[in-house]
């Protein structure tokens, strides 16, 4: 989605508006709540959400790889990734 001027709104200003903007955030039609004029949060549609969220569950197990080298790989296990993200966490 482009972001417009429109769909940016300072949280003090939302307040007031919150059941207007929820109505607002409709598909890929999100609006970003700012603080102190930096981005902090967005209203998103929750179905818009979760298909996000399942393109990222199939694309996090894919590897874009050379062909030739395609018999040597193998899709990873859910406890693999797991410890990964561990040692993701500084």
């Amino acid at each position: 989605m482009l972001t417009y001027p429109f769909n940016i709104i300072p949280i003090t200003k939302a307040r007031s508006e919150l059941g207007n903007l929820a109505d607002q955030a409709t598909k890929d039609n999100y609006i970003i709540l700012t603080k102190d004029g930096s981005p902090k949060v967005a209203l998103v549609d929750i179905q818009y959400l979760t298909s996000l969220e399942n393109q990222v569950k199939k694309t996090y197990r894919k590897t874009f790889i050379d062909p030739k080298l395609l018999r040597y790989t193998r899709e990873f296990s859910d406890e693999e990734i797991k410890e990964w993200e561990k040692e993701d966490i500084p």
